[in-house]
């Protein structure tokens, strides 16, 4: 993925939906980072997969709703076991794709900016800069509460940076980390996150304008 031109594609998509329609704070582009990740830490509590689709399908035997895989994998966990569920909801849902929602509104907001990511996820800008903040050099072995505890720390050290009026390199450089250990986490559990990240901004194409009628 050309991280750059995807960054791009995002904050554009973001304003034809509207949700640059009225002028947001550095401080609400934090705090809707710091919501994806808790939504993920959900998903993870509820036991759900890193990647599934609502389903409205029914099982026999329980009679519950049940969720569907990834699209491509003629997955579906449900009746429908041997092909694609007709039942399955397009929008994908999970604990990769909350994390991949966290991304996706760091590159809005570089977008906006007008920021290439590739000038700062750099192996060694992010070891230094790991270093710099004294964080293990090593992810958290898939423990993904530990993770997301790091990456809201990444998170409110932007902000407080912003606060004090510190240089816009220190203030990015924040925000580029929480990518890199997205990466890093998904590489080790084995998730494919540039896949997920392509599949949740396709579907995010899809949606209609401010879909949700949210404030923010």
């Amino acid at each position: 993925m050309k991280i750059n031109e995807f960054a791009k594609e995002v904050h554009q998509n973001a304003v034809e939906h509207g949700w640059w329609d009225e002028p947001r704070t550095f401080g609400e582009i934090i705090a809707l980072c710091h919501s994806e990740l808790s939504e993920a830490l959900e998903e993870f509590r509820a036991g759900r997969p890193m990647v599934w689709y609502d389903c409205s399908a029914k099982d026999p035997t329980d009679d519950s709703i049940v969720w569907c895989g990834m699209p491509g994998t003629e997955e579906c966990y449900s009746i429908f076991e041997d092909k694609k569920c007709p039942y399955r909801n397009d929008k994908p849902e999970g604990i990769a794709v909350e994390l991949c929602d966290c991304i996706i509104r760091i590159l809005d907001w570089m977008g906006k900016e007008g920021i290439n990511p590739e000038d700062y996820l750099k192996k060694d800008i992010m070891d230094n800069a790991m270093l710099a903040f004294d964080t293990p050099s090593t992810i958290c072995k898939g423990n993904l509460g530990d993770m997301v505890s790091e990456l809201h720390l990444y998170l409110s050290l932007a902000y407080r940076n912003w606060l004090n009026g510190a240089g816009y390199y220190s203030i990015v450089i924040c925000m580029a980390l929480a990518i890199w250990r997205i990466q890093e986490w998904a590489q080790e559990v084995g998730v494919d996150m540039e896949t997920i990240l392509r599949t949740k901004h396709e579907y995010n194409k899809t949606r209609p304008y401010r879909h949700g009628g949210k404030a923010l």
